[in-house]
């Protein structure tokens, strides 16, 4: 057939193969040179990296910061026995004050609810009174409530 080119496959490959700049080439040998080093350095060495950098982990930190906390324990509780002693007092123990802030917390808890017992109360009374007020009625005071439902309502035992 006259006048019909035959294309050959390895002329079809280069047509759909646009060309590479040496540039773009180099450029990707040398990022995945960069890598594989990275990647074999870090198999070399190790550890954490935050140790190379003199830094540490969280939960070294923490760890750190319960022993501090526990030595300073340790300390202010031998110094206040020595002041007991002294006065020719108990010893106190880690439990004797686990038990007194374990009281503390319940004591300030109490008296949390006790109070927002009373702030809700004293809201309500004054909701009640504001419409009281406006149909032109007597307004109700914290006795009034108390006798009605229970002493136990202003306050919480």
């Amino acid at each position: 057939m006259p006048g019909k080119h035959r294309v050959s496959s390895q002329s079809c490959a280069h047509a759909l193969i646009p060309p590479v700049d040496a540039f773009a080439i180099v450029l990707v040998a040398g990022l995945v040179a960069l890598f594989l080093w990275l990647w074999l350095l870090g198999r070399a060495n190790r550890g954490s990296g935050l140790e190379h950098l003199g830094l540490r982990s969280a939960r070294q930190i923490t760890e750190r910061r319960e022993a501090l906390e526990a030595e300073d324990l340790a300390q202010m509780l031998e110094a206040h026995n020595a002041r007991r002693r002294g006065r020719g007092e108990a010893e106190v123990t880690v439990a004797d004050l686990e038990l007194r802030v374990a009281a503390d917390v319940r004591a300030q808890e109490r008296r949390r609810e006790e109070y927002l017992a009373t702030s809700d109360l004293d809201q309500l009374l004054e909701a009640t009174n504001a419409r009281r007020r406006a149909r032109g009625l007597p307004e109700r005071t914290r006795d009034d409530v108390q006798r009605e439902f229970g002493a136990g309502s202003g306050e919480r035992s």
